[in-house]
């Protein structure tokens, strides 16, 4: 009777496998700026041939991208915050956030060093910086023009982010905190000394905080509102990106006065928003543009940051989008711009052939758009990088490796090729999860040489799905590069063991309750009836064990448990239930602590990868009606088919009364006196029990078992037996008595049996009147 009841427990189910996948190895031959690292992007500009320049503001670098070979260099900034470096080498120089970058006719370089309120200057051909503008001071807007029409050197800059060259060789900067734009210039009398003025934005007290006026008078009266980008196009016309105001400004001469400068509004209502695509530019709405770029042909292009789009003016002042979905996130390469996601786009320029340059900050990348509106990825791989400059970047020929193979699948390989565009370095590669090795694991390179790694997963033991690794590739102590691995672990092909696929098969759980650091494991105990759950154990048949001693080996199948063989009760393709060999307890029993033990299932033509689980002495189990360890206990009226069960749960159940004894079905309590042959019942001597029972031999458990009910733990003298059930392997039945007067009625009172201080799982039930 009590095998149809734990009938249930046994599950059937069919795993397909799915063919492995060959990846092929891409191989590049110089160290390519997508593999490079960006920190928060900020600013971008290209020179006349088109080689980029980026404002990487968080690693506090100027970094340049070469046209050609479209490898990245850093040419300025060492990575350390602070200002130092005057007059030395630039790449060895301190930064403070550097936001914006620009490049002259001549190929030098200007910084806008935002927190140290200066403008640098790299020499491109000496490889030097200098300050070009800016004292580090405080400009108090009391004080008026902050160093206008003075020494620039002397000037007070306040958080400078644009920056922009001239035709005739001002630099134009957005003094961002002094809500103006300002012009460096060659003074007339001395052409080594620059001055500096205002051009646009009065900057005065009263507007403090920014603010907005002045369309269609003198520029330098006007209000801007924390100018963050600025631009000049071929004519001299001045283009701002009015953040605050989410606006676009421009600035160009008074027809009537050539010696002043005109403002108005090109783009942007001032509500921050997204609309007007379409239609006049100066209708729609912006939401804190950030940067602007003025092309040969007369377009205007702005980085409307917060709605993550690349919009643009054309010549008639129509506004539309030409990249990013309003959608903040990452998405295209190779696919139309306005199909792709932008993240925060901060900066903007404009190149040769119409090519637009985006400084996608959110998404640490550079990316351009090409004249078919395709988009791109110029640098940047969209991670932080963690290397501090002061050893040369070792490069690597796949940001990514992909693998797919099937769970017992043998190791495979790839190779990914390093080498290193600077001075020669020493190399390490070290590797994240267990499954993921890369040799040989350290080296040396010298310029341009290449060395070839071979990276190897192995997929045997982990769970089916996608797993996600990680090489490190050192120089000179700190990471430089990481490779991205990626393993896709298929369905096995032969027998498989599931993560934690050794349950005690009255609980069915390989997890308690919550402890301090997560689930508590549940262990199993030797003697003791388990489930071994996973897949391709047998071809779809379910095979039953028939007669005693329980076999261990059915339909050519084995487990072993720490290379013990175990008796069988019976498998299907996701199931196998096995009594744990009992010879496993002396060692448990000897330090009371759970010992790790490894289950294997074989065939005659493969073998499961071992599955580490640990076992105990104790480990009870109720076995319950439905079969999963929860709800109504397998508990019988003694001599009776009926279960303690509210009325109508069966054809046979009845709320167990005071007086009552009931049979309670459970494994894992421990070992029996006498001692028992694994894989036998207790009816002597071969296992067929007689009708009136006349051949048990009753063995009672070493350790007295407790048995609560609701809250009320029964007395001893109401524990009427505590054994093996007779008929049965590995499985205990305890006989208890309900006590008159302790227990409230209830269809769902709690049922607990504890032996030596470990307790069944919760959630089992009996029904009490």
């Amino acid at each position: 009777m009590f095998l149809r009841l734990i009938s249930g427990l046994i599950l059937l189910g069919f795993g397909i496998p799915l063919p492995a996948q060959n990846v092929e190895e891409e191989e590049v031959d110089e160290c390519a700026a997508t593999q490079a690292f960006l920190d928060a992007p900020s600013g971008v500009a290209v020179d006349g041939e088109g080689n980029v320049y980026i404002a990487d503001r968080d690693a506090r670098r100027i970094r340049r991208v070469d046209a050609v070979s479209n490898r990245m260099a850093v040419i300025a900034g060492n990575g350390r915050y602070g200002f130092e470096g005057d007059e030395g080498p630039a790449a060895a120089a301190h930064l403070s956030s550097p936001s914006g970058v620009a490049v002259d006719a001549a190929g030098n370089v200007y910084i806008a060093d935002t927190y140290n309120d200066r403008i640098r200057k790299v020499d491109i051909f000496e490889g030097t910086i200098s300050t070009f503008a800016g004292s580090g001071d405080i400009c108090f807007r009391r004080n008026g023009v902050c160093g206008d029409r003075g020494d620039a050197l002397r000037a007070v800059l306040y958080a400078p982010s644009g920056i922009a060259a001239g035709r005739r060789g001002g630099i134009y900067v957005a003094d961002t905190g002094n809500h103006r734009i300002r012009k460096i210039y060659p003074d007339s009398d001395d052409p080594e000394q620059y001055r500096i003025d205002t051009v646009a934005g009065s900057g005065s007290e009263a507007a403090a905080d920014g603010g907005y006026g002045g369309d269609g008078g003198p520029a330098a009266a006007a209000q801007l509102n924390n100018p963050q980008g600025v631009a000049v196009d071929w004519r001299g016309h001045i283009y701002i990106a009015d953040t605050g105001n989410h606006r676009i400004r421009r600035v160009y001469p008074d027809p009537d006065n050539p010696e002043r400068n005109l403002i108005e509004t090109i783009a942007g209502d001032g509500n921050a928003g997204y609309g007007g695509d379409g239609g006049p530019a100066a209708a729609a709405q912006l939401n804190n543009p950030q940067g602007v770029a003025a092309d040969r042909s007369g377009n205007i292009y702005i980085a409307d940051r917060d709605n993550h789009r690349i919009r643009k003016v054309n010549r008639s002042g129509t506004i539309s989008t030409i990249a990013g979905t309003g959608a903040a996130g990452f998405s295209g390469g190779n696919v139309a711009a306005t199909a792709a996601q932008l993240n925060e786009p901060v900066g903007v320029a404009a190149g040769l052939d119409s090519i637009v340059y985006i400084a996608d900050r959110g998404n640490r990348r550079i990316r351009k758009i090409d004249r078919n509106g395709t988009i791109t990825t110029v640098a940047g791989r969209g991670d932080r990088g963690s290397d501090d400059g002061t050893a040369p970047t070792v490069c690597a020929s796949a940001p990514e490796l992909s693998f797919a193979l099937p769970q017992d699948a043998a190791p495979a390989s790839q190779t990914v090729v390093l080498y290193v565009a600077s001075r020669s370095t020493d190399f390490e590669v070290r590797s994240g999860p267990r499954w993921l090795a890369a040799a040989p694991a350290s080296g040396r390179l010298a310029e341009y040489e290449k060395a070839a790694v071979e990276v190897t997963v192995n997929p045997v033991g982990l769970r089916v799905g996608t797993h996600r690794g990680l090489l490190y590739i050192r120089s000179g102590g700190s990471v430089t590069t990481l490779v991205a691995v990626v393993l896709e672990v298929l369905e096995p092909l032969g027998p498989a063991v599931s993560e934690s696929g050794v349950v005690n098969a009255a609980s069915m759980r390989a997890l308690g309750e919550p402890g301090l650091f997560g689930p508590r494991p549940l262990f199993v105990a030797p003697g003791s009836m388990v489930a071994v759950l996973g897949r391709n154990f047998t071809d779809g048949r379910r095979i039953e064990a028939a007669g005693f001693p329980l076999p261990t080996s059915l339909g050519g199948v084995t487990v072993k448990f720490n290379g013990l063989e175990a008796p069988l009760f019976a498998m299907g393709p996701n199931r196998i239930d096995a009594q744990l060999p009992s010879a496993l307890s002396m060692e448990t029993l000897e330090t009371g602590l759970p010992i790790q033990t490894a289950v294997t299932v074989e065939t005659s033509e493969a073998s499961s990868y071992p599955r580490n689980f640990h076992a105990i002495a104790h480990a009870p189990g109720i076995f319950t009606a439905s079969g999963d360890g929860s709800g109504q206990a397998a508990a019988l009226f003694a001599g009776t088919a009926v279960l303690a069960a509210p009325f109508g749960y069966s054809n046979r159940s009845r709320p167990a009364r005071a007086g009552d004894v009931v049979e309670i079905y459970a494994t894992g309590l421990g070992p029996a006196e006498p001692p028992i042959a694994d894989g036998m019942n207790s009816c002597e001597p071969d296992g067929v029990c007689a009708a009136d029972f006349s051949n048990v031999l009753l063995r009672r458990m070493a350790a007295r078992p407790r048995v609560r009910i609701g809250n009320a733990w029964l007395a001893d003298d109401d524990v009427l037996f505590y054994g093996l059930a007779p008929a049965l392997v590995g499985v205990n039945v305890i006989i208890a008595r309900v006590p008159p007067g302790r227990l409230a009625p209830s269809d769902a009172a709690s049922l607990t049996i504890a032996v030596e201080g470990r307790e069944s799982p919760r959630g089992v039930t009996i029904a009490i009147e």
